[in-house]
């Protein structure tokens, strides 16, 4: 079901868990264009008021950024103090970082900018914050460049590795970044041919890789298990092989489960923290698919009108909605509560 929606050629992120009330921030995305054929870059935030029966979204700050996004992410570093309201991080082109203020663009009084640092190579694609230390930000862009930055510092980053560890394969950019919802030590990288790198920040070392050896896998992102510290998923972008791999470190010479409901590439996945057996993805067959992973079951079906979805997110602080980013310039919000008219109708079939 529907709840709200936004036409926006944008990157999305939500608000953290604990911040009241609930936002959705948006910024131009770099990988679009409209008819204006503009490049400018525009960061906004939107209040999400689920009381509201309309579709719309409350404006609640705009900020003309320096870049197009990537990637943005929001998190709760520095909510600590009185009437704080986090940080948005965006990953721009040229190795763009940047660091904003989230209090001072929705009061629109002091400079947003905490800062902004272009040490990456090419476009930064992945970011993630730790969810145990909230300072310490991963990213990722071109020649397989991860750097640890710590939010209270950030004039020298820890890089990840060191290049003669890549010698035997050429440099691949950097897809996907999570760090581990149970080790707050390890981190995993989604790269194109088709592997994930674990990290272990302890040793600033690969302690395992994980690949299925078909070389059709073109991974487009990956996500821990909320809870089970071993386990994470894949996904490709390949249409000859539009699969969701679940993954054990325990036995990683191949993967613990198989998912195939898409029919062409997986552009995006995100797992529930609130659920850990849900597990959101969406393709370009133009579907948003819902999967309860322990019976491999798809709870939830909903075509996007043959446009495809590049993003979905579950929203941290309601555990029924998620938001979906398209190529088409829309941003909508729906709530799975309402379950979808086909997973109905093929359920109240099989009971006849």
């Amino acid at each position: 079901m529907k709840l709200k929606e936004l036409e926006r050629p944008a990157v999305q992120a939500w608000s953290p868990a604990s911040q009241y009330p609930l936002y959705l921030a948006t910024g131009t995305s770099a990988q679009q264009l409209d008819s204006s054929f503009s490049t400018n870059g525009t960061l906004e935030i939107f209040e999400v008021d689920f009381r509201d029966p309309s579709l719309d979204l409350k404006h609640r700050g705009v900020l003309s950024a320096l870049s197009r996004f990537h990637k943005l992410v929001w998190g709760s570093f520095g909510s600590g103090l009185l009437e704080s309201s986090g940080v948005i991080v965006g990953g721009g082109d040229n190795g763009m970082l940047i660091l904003y203020n989230v209090t001072h663009i929705l009061s629109s009084g002091k400079e947003p900018v905490i800062a902004q640092k272009q040490k990456h190579t090419g476009a930064v694609r992945a970011l993630d914050l730790n969810p145990f230390q909230g300072n310490l930000l991963a990213s990722g862009a071109s020649d397989s460049e991860i750097f640890i930055w710590d939010l209270n510092n950030l004039n020298v980053p820890m890089t990840l590795g060191s290049k003669s560890q890549y010698h035997e394969q050429p440099p691949e950019d950097i897809k996907a970044l999570s760090w581990n919802r149970q080790a707050q030590h390890i981190l995993s990288s989604a790269h194109p041919s088709g592997k994930a790198v674990v990290w272990d920040l302890r040793k600033n070392e690969p302690i395992i890789k994980v690949s299925d050896h078909s070389n059709r896998m073109h991974c487009s992102g990956l996500a821990w298990h909320p809870d089970i510290a071993t386990q994470l998923v894949l996904c490709s972008e390949d249409d000859r092989l539009p699969v969701i791999q679940l993954w054990d470190l325990r036995f990683a010479s191949s993967p613990l489960k198989v998912l195939e409901s898409h029919s062409r590439g997986i552009l995006s996945v995100s797992w529930s923290q609130a659920d850990a057996e849900l597990l959101l993805t969406s393709a370009k067959d133009s579907q948003i698919l819902c999967r309860n992973l322990g019976s491999s079951e798809v709870v939830y079906k909903l075509p996007t009108q043959s446009s495809w979805c590049f993003d979905v997110q579950w929203c941290p602080r309601d555990p029924s909605v998620f938001s979906a980013a398209s190529f088409n310039g829309w941003i909508s919000l729906y709530s799975v509560m309402g379950r979808s008219w086909e997973v109905q109708h093929m359920r109240q079939a099989d009971k006849v």
